[in-house]
């Protein structure tokens, strides 16, 4: 049957209305213990946002949130006009990722229809409308890293196809396609899996004339695309290359396949589909609902690759060759997304999330397949499908609502400044120090933070960042030290939040001596000649993480005792957190 323009463009405002609905209200009624996978990292987009809102202290690059990607600054960016528009609140702040995969479903329903079909685009779109738990949660999750780079990546596939059937040459498209992977792969470092996929298909389509115009006009974009990720490293003696404190590099090799061969639940697919809709281990039927899911995006693939085996056994010049060459470029992503997870130590959920948009569209072609080789049930498949995708979706989901606290999201605010100074710090650390130069960390903390970012802010915030700044000083400040050494830190604590920074100094000595309680307490036992108000709050915070790190055979009448007398000024601070 065919379709107009006008059904196709309803089909789609259709579906996008559904996609957004249905996460706005997933905003809203999600139990406020779910809403922020990240914490941090999540609220700290959220003081980009506020910062391009109330104004800048320093510039824009110096906000990232780590050296390696620049999807916080563009997520961030994108936030600050949401929070224009709604004020910051942290449903303001997930409206970002929220636009982001709405573009996405957008650019993937136009390619999809276009040279695939109409009936495999509404599949798609169905599936990405009733999505897992796990990549729904991701979808309106503020990071501006892997999971939406799934934009990227649909946008890269609609102006690859789209170049490649332009008969006239446009050099547009090649410019634009150069300009999106540069900018996609500044964005986050697992969008370089679309790029090798691009470039290999590319390869193979255009073989013998590959070497054209528009592979210099494509080089050209890809510079112009990834210069910021230039302008930033070139200043940073390219600290880029670290993740996690390693080479980029070193995160992959050999080891991870025999170790994976040795144990076969740690191989990259079986890991996929083990946490494919969940990976919280508070669900307790978390191993049945990725079964089911398992099942229900590998059956259609299954049965339809049979299908195709048999289709070429009959008849090997038959079939679309227009639509195999979008489905070669979806295998081609899954192999090689496959292989560098096994051969790498980016085992984590968050990594998969790329991958489901191509998982999607090989469900909805293996689907479209099954229509054509079973006319006779072809109603009987589509509804089948239809309401096991619908049901499974919602029962899935609906454990994680909660109708105790509705509207959270609305009025939460969605920035905070507590993280900015250890961020800050580990993007701005000479590179092998991990941020502890402890002269830089003086440096940073009267600049910019005392000197430009503390005297602009509101009471609140102005309470969090200089709680964040004594917890940071804290960290750093020298145990039994030269009291000239310990005092230039001590100078730097923001009036009135003394008592965090003695609390917390506590806490760094029972760490630094686990299950040895009379060498941490004498590790803290200089602050005595300082102010015994000081010496009893490291105490206090001592004794609370004693718990912790106690030994195994500890009494629990041991750690419920009070550590050491309690005048009545300082009980208020006893239970500090």
């Amino acid at each position: 049957m065919m379709m107009t323009s006008t059904d196709t463009r309803a089909a789609l405002g259709g579906f996008l209305l559904l996609f957004v609905a249905s996460r706005l209200l997933y905003l809203v009624l999600i139990d406020p213990n779910y809403l922020l996978i990240h914490l941090g990292e999540e609220l700290y987009r959220g003081a980009i946002a506020q910062e391009l809102v109330t104004g800048l202290k320093m510039p824009f690059t110096e906000y990232r949130a780590d050296n390696y990607l620049g999807g916080s600054l563009v997520i961030g960016a994108m936030a600050a006009g949401f929070f224009l528009l709604f004020g910051p609140t942290l449903f303001a702040l997930k409206l970002a990722p929220l636009l982001v995969f709405t573009l996405a479903l957008v650019f993937w329903y136009w390619t999809i229809q276009q040279y695939a079909g109409e009936r495999v685009a509404r599949y798609f779109a169905l599936l990405f409308c009733f999505s897992p738990p796990l990549l729904t949660a991701f979808s309106v999750t503020t990071m501006g890293f892997h999971s939406e780079s799934i934009f990227f990546s649909a946008l890269t596939l609609f102006l690859l196809f789209r170049m490649l059937s332009d008969e006239r040459g446009t050099l547009g498209y090649p410019v634009l396609l150069g300009l999106t992977a540069g900018f996609g792969l500044w964005f986050t470092y697992i969008y370089g899996l679309t790029l090798l996929t691009l470039l290999g298909f590319w390869l193979w389509h255009d073989k013998g004339r590959f070497w054209r115009p528009r592979v210099l006009w494509f080089a050209l974009g890809f510079v112009v695309g990834f210069s910021p990720w230039l302008v930033i490293n070139m200043q940073t003696h390219f600290a880029g290359f670290v993740i996690h404190g390693t080479n980029v590099w070193a995160h992959f090799g050999p080891a991870y396949l025999w170790e994976g061969l040795a144990h076969p639940r740690q191989l990259a697919l079986y890991e996929f589909f083990a946490d494919i809709a969940s990976n919280d281990p508070r669900a307790l039927p978390r191993r049945a609902v990725n079964l089911l899911y398992s099942l229900l995006y590998l059956g259609p693939i299954l049965t339809g690759g049979v299908l195709r085996l048999k289709a070429v056994r009959s008849d090997p010049a038959g079939g679309n060759m227009t639509r195999l060459t979008l489905v070669g470029f979806a295998i081609w992503y899954l192999i090689l997304f496959a292989v560098a997870v096994q051969f790498s130590d980016f085992r984590a959920t968050r990594y998969h999330l790329p991958a489901y948009p191509f998982l999607f569209f090989l469900v909805a072609h293996s689907l479209a397949r099954c229509h054509g080789a079973f006319p006779n049930v072809q109603k009987k498949i589509q509804i089948m499908f239809l309401a096991s995708v619908v049901v499974l979706s919602l029962g899935t989901h609906a454990p994680l609502l909660s109708l105790d606290r509705p509207g959270y999201a609305l009025s939460a605010k969605g920035y905070a400044y507590a993280w900015m100074p250890w961020t800050y710090l580990d993007t701005h650390a000479p590179a092998g120090s991990a941020g502890g130069d402890r002269e830089v960390l003086l440096e940073v903390v009267q600049r910019p933070f005392l000197s430009s970012i503390l005297p602009k802010l509101s009471s609140d915030d102005q309470r969090e960042l200089s709680r964040g700044l004594a917890l940071l000083l804290a960290g750093a400040a020298p145990f039994n030290a030269q009291a000239e050494d310990f005092a230039r830190i001590q100078r730097l604590v923001p009036p009135g939040f003394d008592r965090y920074f003695y609390y917390w100094l506590g806490m760094r000595a029972m760490d630094r001596h686990p299950n040895e309680l009379p060498k941490a307490v004498a590790a803290v036992a200089f602050l005595r000649h300082r102010s015994a108000a000081a010496h009893h709050l490291a105490l206090v915070g001592l004794y609370r993480s004693w718990p912790w790190v106690a030994a195994l055979d500890s009494s629990p009448e041991s750690l419920a005792n009070s550590p050491a007398p309690v005048t009545p000024e300082l009980q208020p601070h006893y239970w500090l957190v």
